[in-house]
């Protein structure tokens, strides 16, 4: 009976080995377009972002609000792979640097790639 259980172990491992295959990171791209005109915002208005031509495994953007959502420093946003678009809302005057990164993992973890891509905001009060 022990010999029974080894012999399905073992054709399970083999099972297993034989499915998982190293492959190289899925493309990426951190494309996205805005609807601002000169890169200007107004406070308190939407700002929509266009990532439909977006790719990878992961999406991340950094609104650049505060150190803890800006790029290299803090803590981004994920955002799903096909989204078309979305809007985000500036409520302070001032300058702002939004991030779209988008990574990719292949060979087991081995291998990472990466795009970013970022666009300087400026945000005026509202007239």
């Amino acid at each position: 009976m022990k010999s029974s259980y080894f012999i399905l172990a073992a054709f399970a491992l083999m099972i297993l080995a034989a499915g998982c295959n190293k492959e190289e990171p899925r493309p990426v791209s951190a494309a996205f377009t805005t609807n601002l005109t000169d890169h200007t915002a107004m406070v308190g208005k939407a700002v929509t972002f266009y990532t439909g031509d977006a790719t990878g495994d992961f999406l991340t953007y950094f609104k650049g609000d505060k150190e803890a959502n800006t790029f290299g420093t803090g803590y981004g946003t994920s955002l799903e792979v096909g989204t078309d678009s979305f809007n985000l809302i500036y409520n302070a005057a001032g300058s702002y640097t939004f991030t779209l990164v988008a990574t990719s993992y292949g060979n087991w973890g081995e291998t990472m790639e990466q795009d970013v891509q970022s666009v300087d905001i400026t945000v005026v009060p509202n007239q």
